[in-house]
């Protein structure tokens, strides 16, 4: 009965947590995004090769993600000096935070100008998936879990 009564509590803890979150899905390019529900989808739902934005804290927090093709089979490192190398050098008031590498993405988080960005690059066959997060810096502590929140599901290659 123990048992039971705390998987309960569980199910309502978790229930609430799993409802609050929306979807939007890019059908170019094969991927979904759940993000919580708090944020407004400021992209027309139908423009799926533009990045799809959404906000949240009356504009505080933002969140992109586009869907863009690597025809070229560019590696990782080949779409990180793409995406960041160049604006990186040319603002040297950047402080970059934290790179991490892995087999088939890369995450870049940077302080410019007491705003954070967050940057998680996936890689596809024949594209890759660019999910961004900005918020102002003081509210660090809140990119963790913000982050954890939003999943980007893509069917298998």
């Amino acid at each position: 009965m123990r048992a039971f009564l705390a998987f309960l509590a569980f199910i309502a803890v978790i229930n609430p947590i799993l409802a609050q979150s929306e979807q939007y899905c890019n059908s170019n390019f094969g991927f979904c995004l759940e993000y919580p529900e708090r944020f407004s989808m400021l992209t027309a739902k139908g423009a799926t090769d533009e990045p799809a934005l959404f906000v949240a804290d009356e504009g505080q927090t933002k969140i992109e993600i586009a869907g863009h093709a690597n025809t070229a089979h560019w590696s990782l490192e080949d779409i990180y000096y793409m995406n960041f190398e160049d604006y990186l050098r040319q603002n040297p008031d950047l402080n970059i935070i934290e790179e991490k590498f892995g087999e088939s993405q890369f995450e870049v988080l940077y302080e410019e100008n007491g705003q954070l960005h967050y940057f998680r690059v996936q890689q596809r066959p024949g594209q890759y998936i660019k999910l961004s997060v900005m918020l102002p810096a003081e509210r660090r502590s809140e990119l963790a879990e913000l982050s954890a929140q939003l999943s980007v599901l893509t069917p298998n290659p």
